[in-house]
């Protein structure tokens, strides 16, 4: 399976809500930092995301149909989300982790930031 075809089957099963979410991606490790993304977060970054890992096919899944591991990315002004998953063609999409980047938040030094013996 290639990327175009894996995006049309990931968009078309999370249009439609065919969503398992695994125990990990619900709760991540929040006494870590680490916090999962809402159902919201994980069915955007799958319909409006790119996809950065394979599609590779996951032996381990039990699918007639073929089962394909991936992570998709998306990004947005104030945001970076991961999804990692198992496309079980036809059927859903099962949704191994999901997690939120962040970013430093750089901006240039005001003129106000400066003493007047620094300029």
């Amino acid at each position: 399976m290639d990327k175009s075809s894996a995006k049309r089957a990931i968009i078309a099963l999370a249009r439609d809500g065919k969503l398992a979410l695994t125990q990990h991606a619900k709760t991540r490790a929040p006494e870590a930092g680490k916090y999962p993304l809402t159902l919201e977060q994980i069915r955007n970054c799958l319909l409006y995301g790119n996809i950065t890992e394979g599609p590779t096919p996951d032996f381990l899944a039990k699918s007639d149909k073929g089962a394909w591991k991936f992570a998709m990315e998306r990004l947005r002004a104030t945001e970076r989300h991961t999804v990692a998953g198992v496309l079980i063609v036809e059927t859903r999409i099962l949704v191994i982790t999901g997690f939120e980047w962040s970013k430093p938040v750089r901006r240039k030094p005001l003129i106000e930031d400066y003493d007047d013996d620094e300029v």
